[in-house]
């Protein structure tokens, strides 16, 4: 951005800048021009198939009618740049923007970005170095209402009206001679509505769309056997003012019947089990201190015996060690 201050604004890009900007437009209008031919024929077929493929002729609709208004701007943004370009002289010769010249300037400023020239967008840099940032912030945000109010308008985003889009169709069906009646009401201020797909005929792959429904009066017979509401089913024809149409011969698996009331299972009687009865002997306090006074002098006795081993072992041994009797006397003075 440095460098584009310090290149300035230069007469010698913008004038030629501005021819070619203009010779763009024309080529891209004609273009357009040649779609909008084809895309009529093409909405004219869409309108005349049976059944019509009204919902799809009103979305071509909207792009025709895009296109048209594209080209109007075009046209004006053409002007404009020849009169940017016959009064170079006196751009180049004031330091301000003249005043008859700021909603022009303004407008290619602005119509830039928005279109598909890229010598427009040369033109603006070049209008940016000479008349600063400041006038372009202005050009951008419209203030005041500087712009060219039909050039907005024709590049807006905004989709056009119902009301705009059915006199297209009714002005096409009139060139191909025959007449269209659309199955909606009109509104001028709405745009159109969403499609609901109700031109959108069944089964058109096939063309079998009379299997699934039938004008009512004129159902298919059915099987031997059946009727209507075991076999078919009927749905509200959303399409048809919402009349009632009965479905195909679609097959129904009979409902299966179950018992109203569970069967009883017989159960094995339980087999009573007795408890198991385990001795747990609790010892009372007192019994638990003399067993403790037992162990403690049992421990006093072995420990003398440990002690006086040796002698024992040296002197023969045998009298030292306990015998069978000591030691159920232990045992039963244990188990008390």
């Amino acid at each position: 951005m440095v460098f584009g201050f310090l290149q300035g604004f230069s007469v010698n890009k913008l004038k030629p800048n501005l021819k070619m900007a203009v010779h763009r437009f024309q080529i891209s209008s004609n273009k357009k021009t040649n779609l909008i031919k084809a895309q009529k024929k093409e909405i004219a077929k869409l309108l005349q198939e049976k059944p019509a493929k009204e919902e799809k002729a009103r979305i071509r609709a909207e792009g025709l009618i895009r296109e048209d208004s594209n080209i109007e701007a075009y046209e004006i943004l053409e002007l404009m740049c020849d009169l940017l370009h016959e009064r170079m002289r006196l751009i180049e010769t004031t330091r301000e923007c003249p005043g008859d010249l700021k909603s022009t300037v303004a407008t290619i400023i602005w119509a830039s970005a928005r279109v598909d020239n890229p010598e427009l967008i040369e033109v603006k840099k070049q209008f940016v170095y000479k008349y600063g940032k400041k006038f372009e912030e202005e050009a951008m945000a419209n203030t005041n209402g500087i712009l060219n109010e039909r050039v907005v308008l024709k590049l807006s985003v905004q989709p056009p009206s119902a009301f705009q889009v059915i006199s297209y169709l009714r002005v096409i069906a009139d060139e191909h001679g025959f007449e269209y009646d659309p199955d909606v009401d009109i509104t001028a201020g709405g745009a159109m509505a969403a499609p609901t797909g109700f031109s959108v005929p069944v089964a058109p792959g096939s063309g079998y769309g009379q299997i699934y429904a039938q004008p009512e009066g004129q159902a298919p017979e059915l099987p031997s056997g059946w009727t209507y509401e075991a076999g078919l089913l009927a749905v509200g024809d959303s399409g048809g003012g919402g009349a009632s149409a009965p479905m195909a011969g679609v097959e129904v698996a009979p409902a299966v019947e179950f018992p109203s009331k569970e069967p009883e299972i017989p159960v094995a009687p339980e087999i009573p089990v007795a408890p198991v009865e385990h001795d747990i002997v609790v010892p009372s306090s007192e019994r638990k201190e003399e067993e403790e006074e037992e162990e403690k002098g049992e421990s006093k006795s072995e420990s003398k015996d440990d002690g006086g081993g040796d002698d024992d072992s040296g002197k023969g041994g045998g009298e030292g060690a306990p015998n069978y009797d000591s030691l159920a006397a232990r045992f039963d003075a244990l188990k008390r």
